[in-house]
């Protein structure tokens, strides 16, 4: 009962931050008000109260594993393929050179013990894609540039952990196996590879049995919600087993998330259907699931900074998170200048500092309270991780404003689409003055179109409501009629759009978005069932 209570406020507070962001911090990325509502969860006390302590191995399993997986799924295998080789820089190579780097730095310049030092600088090797659109939130970025720090992030949470467990093993037995510790990196990631290609063709090859046998399928039971189901519960099912038999967990959702993609591109028209409400399923769980990220974040940072008494320690850990950020962005600037951006400054700086540290980072700091080390050194790697992570989401913010170039203006864009919404309303209503409707038929026709507008008052709506429970079922020639009034009128809306197409490109993101709600208004008049 406890978890639920907890997954249900997490969940709660996630939506209302979703909410508030659209209805008035829209100019502002999502997670930052999901970031400021946590922290509100963990200051109020009887809130607080209600959500459990936070589990690392939970973490990993409920929200970063499908995140990771569905993330996988909107990438196409075919730019990992073209990348391959910049991926193993990045994610082997790379890290590799910033736990080096960042582990002696720690050591000679504070004297700390030197597995310590090894250990928190495989914290801060991960990074993570739902943070990073947090700082380039109305940004434009270069394609390359989200090519790479996409496919990064994907990978490198493997390299990570891996990495973790040889330093938490060198902290507690005091020994470090160096050929040991490269064979398991090599058997968790080649298994990781195999596991995922392997299971995500077997259940693509159920699915899509399934899907050509229930695509035509008229009867009350249909095979679509199982097979949607199963599709949800991959990434929890396939983290789960790859856990257990000792291979990356993170790899085989991630690949299995890119064959999918794979899947996807080849069987949108299978069953339309089912491809069109499993991407409509996926987003609003990419959606809840980053959103609840930083509602954690936010709740457990609260949480860290109430135990903290400020001393000399807190101090120490806070500059050494500093440090760790510093030494990951001078190695990744480096690195990619060097090898993969040409010598191009700019691109190499993006990258640079578009690597934002968030859920990953967090979970691989809250593992060490499930190994036997010292209460004092897991606080100060908890503390040093926040300031990390919270550096890597501030910095960027900021210096990315006078970097990037700007996106067309959110307000802008609304303005602008209100007024073409309105002008393509307007057009359908002068077109269908010009056929005969039954005066009933054209009075709720015009309602609706209006209320596409939002121009409907509550007592409007209060009243259409009356009307339509009062009103008996229409017979089955008069509900044929009526759609088919409503899907010209649709098509009328669709006319306008496509003779303005070429003259909005300029918002193609919002004309877009106009063209597709006519779209699935028109379907909700093609349906078999009654009203």
């Amino acid at each position: 009962m406890d978890i639920l209570i907890s997954t249900l406020v997490i969940l709660f507070t996630t939506n209302l931050a979703m909410v508030f962001q659209k209805a008035y911090f829209h100019k502002i990325s999502v997670n930052y008000v999901a970031l400021f509502f946590g922290m509100i969860l963990g200051l109020v006390p009887l809130l607080n109260n209600l959500v459990e302590d936070f589990q690392s191995e939970v973490f990993m399993e409920l929200i970063v594993a499908p995140l990771l997986f569905f993330e996988g799924q909107n990438t196409q295998l075919y730019y990992v393929k073209r990348f391959w080789k910049s991926i193993v820089g990045l994610t082997v190579v790379m890290i590799v050179i910033i736990e080096l780097v960042a582990g002696f730095s720690l050591y000679y310049l504070t004297g700390m013990n030197m597995a310590f030092c090894f250990l928190l600088a495989a914290i801060a090797t991960p990074t993570d894609a739902t943070a990073g659109e947090s700082v380039t939130h109305g940004l434009k970025v270069p394609r390359k540039v989200v090519y790479y720090l996409r496919n990064e992030s994907l990978f490198n949470d493997a390299s990570g952990l891996v990495l973790l467990a040889i330093m938490v093993s060198w902290y507690v037995n005091k020994n470090l196996v160096i050929i040991k510790s490269i064979s398991q990196l090599f058997i968790a990631v080649i298994g990781g590879i195999a596991l995922g290609i392997i299971s995500s063709l077997l259940l693509a090859m159920i699915r899509q049995r399934t899907m050509q046998s229930s695509s035509l399928e008229d009867s009350s039971f249909s095979l679509n919600t199982p097979v949607q189901i199963a599709y949800l519960m991959t990434p929890f099912l396939l983290y789960f087993l790859a856990e257990e038999i000792h291979v990356s967990g993170v790899i085989t959702v991630v690949v299995a998330g890119l064959v999918h993609n794979a899947e996807h591109q080849r069987s949108k028209l299978t069953n339309p259907q089912m491809v069109f409400v499993g991407n409509q399923l996926s987003n609003i769980f990419t959606d809840v699931l980053n959103g609840s990220v930083f509602v954690i974040l936010g709740l457990v940072l609260v949480r860290l900074l109430e135990e903290d008494i400020f001393n000399s320690q807190t101090i120490m850990a806070i500059l050494v998170g500093i440090l760790l950020y510093v030494i990951n962005i001078l190695i990744r600037y480096l690195y990619t200048f060097l090898t993969e951006f040409r010598h191009n400054q700019k691109k190499a700086w993006t990258f640079s500092l578009g690597g934002v540290h968030g859920a990953v980072t967090f979970a691989l700091a809250y593992t060490l309270t499930e190994e036997t080390i010292k209460l004092s050194d897991i606080h100060f790697a908890l503390l040093a991780s926040s300031t990390l992570i919270i550096l890597s989401m501030v910095v960027p913010t900021i210096v990315f404003r006078f970097l990037l170039p700007k996106k067309v203006a959110d307000l802008d864009q609304i303005k602008e689409m209100r007024k073409v919404r309105k002008d393509m309303v307007e057009y359908a209503m002068l077109e269908l003055d010009k056929i005969y409707l039954p005066e009933a038929l054209r009075r709720q026709l015009l309602y609706d179109l209006k209320a596409q507008l939002d121009e409907v008052s509550m007592k409007d709506f209060l009243k259409e409501m009356n009307t339509t429970v009062r009103r008996p079922d229409l017979k089955p020639h008069d509900r044929e009629f009526r759609d088919e009034v409503y899907r010209y009128a649709f098509r009328l809306e669709r006319n306008y759009l496509g003779q303005i197409a070429q003259s909005e490109q300029k918002y193609r993101e919002g004309f877009l978005k106009l063209y597709r709600e006519t779209l699935m208004a028109e379907i909700l008049f093609l349906g078999t069932k009654e009203d």
